[in-house]
């Protein structure tokens, strides 16, 4: 049996939710059976970890658990004082925030002259990069959790991994494997010499939070080489769910090839939608504006995820989703972690702590166990444990 894995979006949180996934596939016998993992943001996170930790799945469990109780935001702050990156961050968007004023000033003298206007593509396009960030600061803490790995580094042994970032200039994706990087508009471009961290934070820039990674690279497409300037967001922000690499009507011809699978499991770490406080002013209304677009986006997925299986046109599925209600559950667990115990923690990469780890991975391990004893029995082959790693760190 093959499967496809993909993990959404969600900060720690999904990193959390996700590990315990893994648990629980691991304890029926199929996480071995993953053939392909696609990965978005905080899934992208974890899932970098999985697929390039050197050791076996005890000591990756433990890497995880150490990056959560750790967060990112501290060690980039504390990175950010302590080196120069933060210099370097503000060198870099000061040239550019001149260069953006200058050409407001110059297309609003130039709006009466429209023919004029069109003839400076630099009023619309700045030739300047950001080339250092508060992504960068963060990317450099997620190399040294993943040991300055390569994407070339990613283990032969473990699934396909596919990361999933959102390329801004197309409005496409841009998927980073171990071999090349890939977005149907441009092309392929060599792996060779991109870290691995790299992939994990353009896949992780949340927008409204973190700037987008203004790069260069050198594609080739049906034989043509170009060089192009391609600016990295948040994959969530195409797909949220990660799984747009396993949608059947894809195009190998112009868009990647993904290993042949059986089934999909597909793990949503994300919350619905509470009702709010009413957005009165223009922050708040963008806020609210692009927090009803997203989770629209999800639910069209999730509704095209079921209408395809439904049709044979896509393979049998499971879904466990971290708002699960539970009382919908046919075979729960005896220690399932409700949805209730596991709600309200945010989105972020905060240092988390031992209680949230152990919630938020208990739901996702007792999830996919109560899942698969529902669903896909005659696949679960229960491995006999004398602790489990929920069991060790609540210990």
């Amino acid at each position: 049996m093959r499967l496809a894995l993909a993990l959404s979006g969600g900060g720690s949180r999904a990193m959390a939710f996700h590990l315990g996934c893994l648990r629980g596939l691991r304890r029926a016998g199929l996480l071995d059976q993953v053939v392909v993992m696609s990965s978005v943001s905080g899934g992208s996170v974890l899932a970098a970890l999985y697929c390039s930790h050197a050791d076996d799945f005890a000591a990756f469990d433990r890497a995880a658990i150490a990056a959560l109780k750790r967060g990112f935001l501290r060690p980039a702050l504390v990175r950010a004082v302590t080196s120069l990156d933060s210099i370097k961050a503000v060198a870099a968007v000061l040239p550019l925030a001149a260069d953006r004023l200058l050409a407001l000033a110059a297309g609003i003298l130039l709006l009466p002259f429209a023919k004029l206007r069109a003839r400076f593509p630099w009023l619309d396009r700045s030739p300047l990069r950001r080339w250092a960030s508060r992504t960068t600061i963060l990317r450099s803490v997620f190399d040294r959790m993943l040991g300055g790995a390569m994407l070339g580094n990613l283990r032969t042994d473990r699934p396909t991994l596919i990361v999933v970032a959102c390329e801004l200039r197309a409005r496409a994706a841009i998927y980073f494997t171990r071999d090349r990087i890939q977005c149907w508009r441009y092309g392929e471009a060599p792996a060779t010499g991109v870290r691995l961290s790299q992939a994990v934070s353009a896949s992780a820039a949340y927008p409204a939070a973190l700037p987008a990674l203004d790069e260069c690279m050198t594609f080739t497409k049906a034989g043509v080489t170009t060089s192009e300037r391609i600016i990295l967001t948040d994959g969530g922000v195409y797909d949220n769910l990660g799984l747009t690499p396993f949608w059947p009507d894809r195009d190998p011809a112009i868009s990647m090839a993904v290993p042949a699978f059986d089934r999909v499991i597909a793990c949503r770490a994300g919350y619905g939608l509470a009702v709010s406080d009413p957005p009165s002013f223009f922050p708040s209304r963008m806020t609210a504006a692009f927090e009803s677009v997203f989770a629209r986006g999800q639910n069209a997925a999730m509704k095209r995820l079921f209408d395809l299986s439904a049709s044979g046109a896509m393979p049998k599925f499971l879904l466990p989703y971290i708002g699960q209600q539970d009382e919908r559950l046919a075979k729960p667990v005896p220690d399932l972690v409700s949805g209730e115990a596991a709600a309200g923690y945010p989105t972020n990469f905060s240092a988390m702590s031992d209680a949230w780890i152990e919630t938020l991975s208990g739901r996702g391990e007792t999830l996919v166990l109560s899942l698969l004893a529902e669903h896909w029995p005659e696949l679960a082959r229960p491995k006999p444990e004398t602790g489990t790693p929920r069991e060790s760190l609540a210990k």
